[in-house]
Parts: structure tokens; sequence; C-alpha cells
């Protein structure tokens, strides 16, 4: 829609600016959930490191505790998401790095937004949501023993599993769906994954309905999100820096 309007448009006056903040501020706030996600194999490592001097003190000591060099940088990327996420969201303000914990989950400045990061292998991603807390959740496929998960694993996947000609797809997508609903409901460490039914598109937690939806990135991955309200409508933007 913004690059219609400019493509329509020969000269960018301020006025054709500020009209093209008004839609990205438009585009944002009519999507339920919006994801920015970044391939760490598209940037580069010295941007990142220089990046990462800007950080505040606090945040930097942290990420510069990371041995691995993929990890600390896919840690620098997310921040870097968050960063443009909340920037497109709120013009209008000075936007940081320092956000309050609320619940156990980030709260930027008391503003209506939630978000909620996740990483693996090459793919970073953000998810923003303006109305509910959201959890989300991305792993790379790749062979793997489910056998060895059967601790952690809710008797109906355990079934399911049982009968699948593809049991490591079908892990990969219960899996993230549990990563999803934890970190949406902020349980964290806490949580005894084997009580947590994921074997369909919804769920209840703590006596309360949540949904899953599967988001379709990139072929390599298995990427689903999670928040209380059925999802059904999604924007999501590929950031290069």
């Amino acid at each position: 829609l913004i690059n219609f309007f400019i493509q329509r448009t020969n000269i960018l006056t301020p006025q054709v600016l500020q009209a093209k903040k008004i839609l990205v501020i438009f585009v944002f706030y009519n999507f339920m959930n919006i994801i920015l996600y970044c391939y760490l194999s598209k940037i580069n490592t010295q941007f990142l490191n220089d990046k990462l001097l800007s950080f505040p003190e606090s945040i930097r000591l942290i990420i510069e505790k990371y041995i691995i060099e993929k990890d600390r940088n896919a840690k620098i990327l997310s921040k870097l998401l968050l960063l443009k996420g909340l920037s497109d969201l709120f013009p209008g303000e000075k936007i940081d790095l320092h956000f309050l914990e609320k619940n156990g989950k980030p709260n930027y400045k008391n503003l209506p937004i939630h978000f909620n990061s996740s990483h693996s292998e090459d793919l970073v991603l953000v998810a923003f949501s303006k109305t509910q807390e959201t959890g989300i959740d991305i792993e790379f496929n790749k062979s793997i023993n489910t056998e060895i998960y059967t601790d952690y694993l809710h008797v109906h996947e355990e079934k399911l599993l049982q009968k699948s000609n593809n049991k490591s797809s079908l892990f990969y997508s219960i899996w993230t769906k549990k990563e999803a609903l934890i970190k949406a409901t902020a349980i964290g460490i806490n949580a005894d994954f084997k009580t947590i039914d994921c074997s369909k598109s919804e769920t209840f937690f703590n006596a309360e309905k949540y949904f899953f939806k599967e988001i379709k990135l990139d072929i390599n991955y298995t990427c689903f999100v999670c928040n209380k309200n059925k999802i059904i409508k999604f924007t999501c933007e590929e950031i290069v820096f």
C-alpha cells in the first residue's frame, strides 16, 4: 500500500512523507499481529558489533556474555528488529532499549503493544500484537529422534507421533506450539511440558483457551504463534539492515 502510494507520487514533499508515516501507522494498527524477521547470513557481523556498542550498558553486558557468536549476533539482531517495530508503531515516541518487565513479559513504557522474539539457526524474528499477549517460536527443521523427548510430551501428542509417517515434522509443530504457549503465558522454566496438550490448533491452559497459528516464513523452519484469540490476519515483513 505504501509503495503503491509513493509510486503514484513524483515528488516526496513533506506532506507526502507525513502521509507515508500515517499509512505506516494505519497498516500496523489494522493487523492483529505483525512479524518482522531477518536472516543472520544477510547481515554483516561488523555492522552488528557496531550496533551493540550503541546499546545501553546493562543490555550490552548481557549480550557480550554469549560465547557462541551466532547466538550473540541473533540477540543483537532481535533488539534491532524490536527497535524497528516500535519505531514504526510509535513514530512520536523516543524509542530505546530500556523497558520494564511486567509479569515476566517485556512491557515497553506501558505502551499498548506486546512483543515476543525467537530465533533458530539463520532466522531471527519479533512478533508484535496491539491487543494481547503473544508468544512465538521458530525451529529449524532437522532430523530428530523424537523418543528422547517422551518425558515432555502430553499423552495425546505421543499418540499422534506414534501414528505419524513424518515424526520430525510433527514433533517440531508440537514443540513450537508449546514454546509459543509458555511465552504467551510467561510461565517460562516453571512449565510442565508434559501436562500441556498442543496436539490441536487450540488448547486450554490454566482454565483459559489459547489458539495457535502456523507462520510459514521459510520451508526449512517451523514457526507457530499463540494467543487467546483466533488469529485471523497476519503481516510478515523481512527486514534487511
